[in-house]
């Protein structure tokens, strides 16, 4: 009975671990298994249309690659579930994906197709091709790299706290897209640094190769933000114990009440400016609702809070007031530019004008200026990500 119980024991322990490890796989990483096993047939390995089933059948296949560029990742997910076809346009008005795309929203979950969107987002963006098989290089990554580069290749292992070193982050394309796959392979045959050992005597070279291959799939959006220049929403908190207190602090802005975020809230405010602070994401300006609990938690996440009018919730605006608002909203992310990013805390009520997507706390919403008052929307992300 004690031998059944501790092999029990150890069968929970392995499953607690596998689900730890799936939990953590890149988006990326886990679009590019979807995409070849549905998408390729059509659109290519590279995704520019030149899939070898488009060949038989004779029809033109769309360049996933350029129509990924001029879209948002919410039109990208209602083409790729058929919810919206023939009007669905960037804001400039691109052409549409043809009619003869198959209807995928009874076959992925959601959590699928942004996978998806994240891979088309680097078949679209990266200058390199995946010359071996990520799904090797995982299992290596795991097994060898983890333990300095951490499990989700942000540079935050075990080791960088107890040896003091800082490995590269590999999941921001601007440090690892400058570097080519040979590059790459040769600082993992071949050491570098006074910490990166040398591996040639222990990894093959399908092993070199599928490194690479995984390194490249473990870009996330922080990478962009570190560059700055962009404008980072983030849904303002409610007082989710007191609905009453939520309501009547939305209408008093003078803030004068000793308990306006939650415990909860505050905690959440500290670890968002910890976030940031720890992937060096320069903050230039936040700008925040009048009310107070958008305030304070500006000022408790980034050290600053100048409140904007226009950001107001509009639940309770007019029309006309509403429509005036949101095109001072709109103005102020098309215009922005600056070496930082923007941050703007404001209502869900106010983010369902900027995108298509809904807002969960927890999440951001990043928006590339266009200028003017013209802005593409870069993608919504999960601030534990």
């Amino acid at each position: 009975m004690k031998h059944l119980t501790q092999s029990m024991a150890s069968i929970a322990l392995l499953m607690l671990l596998t689900a730890d490890v799936i939990a953590a796989l890149p988006p990326a990483f886990e679009g590019r298994k979807l995409y070849v096993s549905h998408c390729l047939l059509c659109h290519g390995i590279d995704g520019k249309g030149n899939g070898p089933l488009a060949k038989k059948m004779q029809i033109k296949a769309e360049d996933l690659t350029s129509a990924v560029r001029s879209r948002s990742d919410s039109a990208l997910h209602k083409i790729i579930t058929g919810e919206v076809r023939d009007t669905v346009t960037d804001r400039t008005g691109h052409a549409q994906i043809g009619k003869k795309m198959p209807k995928w929203e009874n076959v992925f979950s959601p959590n699928q197709i942004k996978a998806i969107i994240a891979y088309l987002r680097f078949l679209s963006t990266s200058r390199h091709t995946l010359t071996g098989d990520p799904e090797l290089g995982f299992r290596v990554y795991q097994k060898y790299c983890s333990i300095c580069h951490g499990k989700d290749g942000d540079g935050n292992g075990t080791m960088t706290n107890l040896i003091g070193i800082k490995p590269i982050d590999h999941t921001n394309p601007h440090k690892t897209d400058k570097l080519a796959n040979e590059d790459l392979a040769r600082s993992i045959l071949d050491g570098k640094g006074r910490f990166m050992p040398a591996w040639r005597d222990i990894l093959n070279k399908s092993e070199v190769d599928g490194l690479v291959s995984y390194i490249r799939l473990l870009y996330q959006v922080w990478g962009k933000l570190e560059d700055g220049g962009l404008v980072i929403v983030i849904r303002s908190p409610t007082m989710e114990t007191n609905e009453e207190t939520t309501r009547s602090l939305l209408n008093d802005t003078s803030c004068g009440s000793a308990d306006n975020l939650s415990k909860k809230g505050k905690a959440h405010a500290i670890s968002i400016g910890k976030k940031f602070k720890s992937r060096g994401v320069p903050v230039e300006l936040a700008l925040t609702s009048p009310h107070c609990l958008a305030k304070e938690t500006a000022t408790i996440a980034f050290s600053q809070a100048e409140s904007e009018e226009y950001l107001t919730s509009a639940e309770n605006l007019s029309e006309d007031q509403a429509e005036s608002y949101t095109s001072q909203l709109e103005d102020r992310i098309g215009s922005f530019s600056g070496k930082g990013n923007l941050i703007i805390i404001t209502h869900e009520s106010n983010i369902s004008t900027l995108s298509f997507q809904s807002l969960k706390e927890g999440y951001f919403l990043v928006l590339m200026p266009m200028g003017g008052n013209e802005y593409e929307e870069v993608g919504t992300y999960k601030l534990s990500n």
